[in-house]
């Protein structure tokens, strides 16, 4: 489905969205309750849990859209503020969410972060490099950037998120970049490249490489449709990797060539990720698995400076978050491992918000 015009999203479709959405909101709630009425059947409360979370969510998106009108009202007088109301918009509502998310379906974060005192890049720009899998791992990324790490995500999505009225006002004004992952669009990597000039102290470009959610169905597909391409080496590439997506290197190399990149941060997470179907996410609730978070930090020293040993260096990265993938299932997803692919000098750290 195409995304409709700016102005149509923005002068029909959100206003048209608020009362529809209220009004599931309070269903949601009621629907909860009802949910109640199953636990001699379902003592895990699935229904209950997971209609109140959707209205959470509905929640945050209405008061979202309202408050992003009442900001663009009053944008004369915020002028150099505008963009922080938006931060603290942002990080607010991230904040609620994931604490619902908590509260309500058990969510549970364990990050492993390198050594204390080598990451850093004294405030200048990095590009955060994540995986894609699983439910919410976006929402997390993003709250972990702006809660606890305090860098202002400029974020690659895909177009169609533009159809969530709440991500394409607020990460919009935010400078987000929405393209379609298809590869149809010629200039996506030049988009990219603008965006990653204009980071400015205390930001942080936020790319998923594999341009899309991974999926085991999602993997065959490409194999199947790369083999068709004659791309081969590609192919053998995705054939290796069985727990991500090869790497799309055009956004990334774009953003590298800029020389606006102090140091690039590459994220993996596992727990939540094997959940790939709403029905698969159901019988999951409420996790009892965290969702183990782990993250490299390379500075722009380390970083090949051609473009064919940047394209080698992102797969080898893709490649040790693959195996680091492979190790937490071979655990259980328990914990972070110890004296695995992680150094024992990480710290490996529950995070409550």
């Amino acid at each position: 489905m195409g995304v409709p015009p700016w102005a149509i999203r923005r002068f029909l479709l959100d206003p048209l969205f608020v009362p529809p959405a209220a009004a599931l909101a309070l269903i949601g709630v009621a629907v909860a309750a009802l949910g109640l009425l199953a636990a001699p059947v379902d003592r895990r409360l699935r229904l209950s849990r997971a209609a109140l979370l959707a209205a959470a969510y509905l929640t945050a998106e209405v008061v979202l859209i309202v408050a992003a009108f009442g900001l663009w009202l009053a944008r004369p007088a915020l002028r150099r503020r505008w963009e922080a109301a938006h931060v603290w918009l942002v990080r607010r509502a991230l904040d609620r969410l994931v604490a619902a998310a908590r509260l309500l379906v058990g969510l549970r974060l364990e990050i492993t972060e390198p050594p204390a005192g080598t990451a850093d890049a004294g405030g200048r720009p990095v590009l955060v490099l994540s995986r894609h899998a699983g439910p919410g791992d976006s929402f997390v990324l993003i709250h972990l950037l702006l809660s606890r790490y305090h860098r202002i995500p400029r974020v690659v999505l895909i177009d169609r998120l533009q159809l969530d009225p709440a991500i394409d006002i607020l990460l919009g004004r935010l400078g987000a970049c929405f393209l379609r992952n298809d590869g149809s669009d010629d200039h996506a990597a030049a988009q990219i490249g603008e965006l990653a000039r204009g980071l400015g102290t205390g930001e942080a470009l936020v790319i998923f490489p594999e341009g899309a959610n991974f999926t085991p169905s999602r993997r065959l597909r490409l194999i199947a449709r790369l083999r068709a391409r004659g791309q081969w080496d590609r192919a053998a590439v995705a054939e290796d990797l069985d727990a991500v997506l090869p790497p799309r290197p055009a956004g990334v190399l774009a953003a590298l060539a800029t020389g606006r990149i102090a140091a690039t941060v590459i994220v993996a997470h596992a727990g939540l990720d094997e959940l790939s179907a709403p029905g698969e996410v159901w019988r999951a609730l409420p996790f009892t698995t965290p969702l183990l978070l782990r993250w490299w930090w390379v500075p722009a020293t380390e970083i090949p400076g051609s473009e064919s040993d940047r394209r080698q260096w992102l797969t080898m990265h893709w490649a040790v978050v693959n195996a680091w993938i492979g190790a937490q299932r071979a655990l259980g997803t328990s914990r972070p491992p110890a004296g695995g692919p992680a150094s024992p000098a990480d710290r490996s750290i529950p995070w409550s918000g």
